[in-house]
């Protein structure tokens, strides 16, 4: 097939292009796929289930602690009541069933104020945890923040380099014949490319030629397109 030596030229530098542009899609779709990122969202996930969990542990902790002072607060009430009643009260029976009462009720609240404190305690190591987690979760969350940040600004970065190759693809390509644009399209859907020709070994698929196969390439007019007899590429001269 005819074609100049600038037009052997351009073929070289659109397949360059091309190479480009592969490389930057390959580049694209690694970052669009970053493990980094993806391990952080999951480690943040993670957190945030940590999160919740201790939330509603603590949650229930400040339920139970408030279940105990509203205990303590009766027992306490009944105390007084039965004080009040046992300082009017003339009745022997009466007097010793109160006063009966009055040590039941005291041991009652020994034990309910002594749980309340074991919750009280309980409730701080969890308003702690809570904390740490949540700071543990904040610091997850600025990391992942500043990863996509500079994903996004990568992406952005090159699918920009990748509009501007298209622009200098298409350019080139307007540079060739039809007949000559067609073929370089067919080659290049195949995976066969463009390279030099070093005078021995192939630009493109690398092998080094002998015999006939390098004797047809040094054959070949420079005006006419010269192709690698082991994988067909264009080999410009």
């Amino acid at each position: 097939m005819k074609a100049s030596q600038q037009q052997q030229e351009t073929l070289l530098d659109l397949s360059q292009i091309d190479l480009q542009i592969r490389r930057n899609h390959l580049a694209l779709e690694a970052i669009s796929n970053s493990d980094e990122i993806q391990n952080v969202r999951a480690a943040l996930m993670q957190h945030s289930e940590a999160l919740l969990v201790q939330r509603n542990a603590l949650d229930a902790l400040e339920l139970d602690l408030s279940r105990a002072a509203q205990d303590l607060e009766l027992v306490e009430v009944r105390i007084e009541k039965d004080k009040a009643t046992l300082d009017q009260s003339s009745n022997p029976k009466d007097i010793q069933g109160l006063q009966h009462e009055l040590v039941s009720l005291a041991k009652r609240k020994d034990t309910l104020e002594d749980a309340e404190i074991v919750l009280l305690e309980k409730v701080e190591a969890g308003k702690n945890e809570l904390a740490a987690i949540a700071k543990s979760r904040d610091d997850v969350q600025r990391d992942l923040d500043k990863l996509e940040h500079e994903q996004s600004a990568e992406i952005a970065k090159l699918k920009s380099g990748s509009a501007l190759l298209v622009e200098d693809r298409n350019r080139a390509k307007a540079n060739l014949p039809a007949e000559l644009a067609d073929h370089y399209e067919k080659l290049k859907a195949r995976g066969v490319g463009v390279a030099r020709f070093s005078g021995i070994s192939c630009g493109v698929c690398g092998m080094t030629l002998t015999g006939s196969g390098l004797d047809e390439i040094r054959s070949t007019p420079m005006d006419e397109l010269a192709h690698c007899s082991e994988c067909s590429g264009i080999l410009v001269r």
